[in-house]
C-alpha cells in the first residue's frame, strides 16, 4: 500500500526529469503570464482607489474637515477651535481655512473662482501642497502682497498638462476682487498636485485677504484635520463631538463620494476581468494537459496494463498541474514585484486624480494565487479523467 502511494511521485519526478526543459519553461512562463494578468488588473484598479484616497487626504479635505455649525457661516475664533481640536486624542494637526468667492483677472479675462485664505505654517501640517511647487515658492507667514495658484489656474484653459504653456507666471500681478473691494497681488508660487480639485485653487494668507475685507481676517469657513491613523476617522469624530467641538464633520470617505460611481465602475470592471483571467488560466492549463496526455496515451495504457490503478495515474497528472501552476505563480510573483511594480513606480499612470501606481493588497494576492492553483488543478483533472475512462487496449493502440 505504501509503495502504491509513492507511484505518483515517482512518475511526476520522472516526467520532470525527462521532459524537454524548454517546453517545461514555456509552460511555466504561460502560467506566470496568466497569473500576472490577474494581479495586474486588480493592482491597477486598487492603485486608482488608493491614489484618490491619498489625494483627497493630502491636498484638499484632510482626514476630516469641519464646517461651521448649522446657522453659522464662519468659525468666529478659528485659532481657539484649532487649539481645542489638537488636544483631542487621535488628532495629529489641524488648520483653519477661509473660502470666499472672488473674481481673478487674468490677461484681461475675468475668472470667477474661490480664494482660500490660510495660515501657511498650520496648512503645512495638514496638506502637502507646500511640497508640490513647480515654480516660485510657498507662501510666507504674514505675507500681505502675494498669492499662490494651482497649475489649473496658471495654465491656459484645457491645457493644464505638464508641457502646457502658462498664461500666468511667477512674478505676475493679478487683480483680485471680493465684493466691492479689489487689490493687486503678486504670484509668489505655482503648484501642481495632479489632482484637478486641488489644482484649481488660489491661496493667500489670512493677512493678505484682510487687505480686501478686514472683517474676514480672523474667521474661517473650514478646519482641516489630520489624524494619527487613517481609517479611524469615525472614532475621532465621536471624540471631537464629545469634546464639545461643534460643526458639520466630513470624513475623507464622505468627501470621496463624488467619485464613488467611478470607483464602483472600477470594481465592476475588475470583477469581469478577473473572471476572464481565471477562464484564460483554466483554458491554458486544460490545453497543456490535454496535449500532454494525448502524447502519453501509449504510456498510460501500458501502466494500466501492468496493474497500476487508474486513480494513481490520475493523481500523477493532478500533481503535474499543481507543479506547473505553483511554479507559474512563483515566476509570476518574481516578475511582478521584481520588474513590473518598480517600473510603474518610476513611470506611473497619469490620470486627472493624480499619478497611479500598482497597489497590491496582500489578501487579494494570496487569494488569487491559491485560486490559480485550484483552477489549474481542476482544469488538468478533466482531460485526465477523460483519458482514464477509455479502455486499456484503446489507449495502447491510440484509438
Amino acid at each position: 500500500m505504501r509503495s502504491e502511494r509513492k507511484i505518483p511521485f515517482f512518475l511526476i519526478w520522472r516526467h520532470l526529469r525527462r521532459s524537454n526543459k524548454w517546453t517545461l519553461l514555456l509552460i511555466i512562463f504561460l502560467m506566470a503570464i496568466a497569473f500576472i494578468n490577474l494581479i495586474f488588473i486588480n493592482s491597477l484598479f486598487q492603485g486608482v482607489v488608493e491614489s484618490n484616497r491619498k489625494q483627497i487626504i493630502e491636498t484638499t479635505n484632510g482626514n476630516i474637515s469641519v464646517a461651521p455649525p448649522e446657522g453659522s457661516d464662519f468659525f468666529s475664533d478659528p485659532l481657539e477651535t484649532v487649539r481645542q481640536i489638537d488636544q483631542v486624542a487621535g488628532v495629529k494637526a489641524s488648520a483653519p481655512e477661509l473660502t470666499v468667492p472672488a473674481m481673478l483677472e487674468i490677461q484681461n479675462v475675468r475668472n470667477n473662482l474661490e480664494v482660500w485664505a490660510i495660515d501657511p505654517e498650520l496648512e503645512k501640517q495638514v496638506t502637502n501642497i507646500y511640497s508640490k511647487m513647480v515654480a516660485g515658492g510657498y507662501l510666507a507667514p504674514g505675507d500681505q502682497q502675494g498669492m499662490m495658484i494651482g497649475r489649473g489656474v496658471a495654465a491656459a484653459p484645457d491645457e493644464a498638462g505638464p508641457g502646457a504653456p502658462d498664461r500666468v507666471r511667477v512674478g505676475d500681478t493679478l487683480a483680485v476682487t471680493i465684493g466691492d473691494s479689489s487689490a493687486d497681488y503678486e504670484v509668489q508660487g505655482i503648484y501642481r498636485t495632479k489632482f484637478d480639485r486641488a489644482d484649481d485653487r488660489v491661496f493667500m494668507t489670512r493677512d493678505a485677504l484682510g487687505r480686501l475685507d478686514p472683517a474676514l481676517k480672523d474667521k474661517a469657513t473650514n478646519i482641516v484635520i489630520k489624524t494619527d491613523v487613517t481609517g479611524n476617522e469615525d472614532e475621532v469624530v465621536k471624540r471631537l463631538q464629545a469634546a464639545g467641538i461643534q460643526g458639520k464633520f466630513t470624513t475623507w470617505q464622505q468627501a470621496a463620494a463624488s467619485v464613488k460611481s467611478l470607483t464602483d465602475s472600477f470594481v465592476t470592471i475588475n470583477a469581469l476581468l478577473t473572471v476572464v483571467g481565471f477562464f484564460i488560466a483554466a483554458v491554458t492549463i486544460f490545453i497543456i494537459m490535454y496535449v500532454d496526455i494525448s502524447h502519453k496515451r501509449l504510456e498510460i495504457g501500458i501502466l494500466r496494463a501492468l496493474g497500476i490503478k487508474s486513480y494513481l495515474i490520475g493523481t500523477t497528472f493532478i500533481f503535474q498541474t499543481i507543479v506547473y501552476s505553483f511554479c507559474g505563480v512563483a515566476l509570476g510573483t518574481a516578475l511582478f514585484f521584481g520588474a513590473i511594480v518598480p517600473y510603474f513606480l518610476i513611470h506611473p499612470f497619469s490620470i486627472p486624480i493624480g499619478d497611479v501606481t500598482l497597489s497590491v493588497v496582500p489578501y487579494d494576492y494570496v487569494t488569487r494565487a491559491f485560486a490559480v492553483v485550484l483552477v489549474a488543478t481542476l482544469s488538468g483533472l478533466i482531460p485526465a479523467v477523460i483519458s482514464l475512462r477509455k479502455k486499456i487496449l484503446d489507449e495502447i493502440l491510440g484509438r
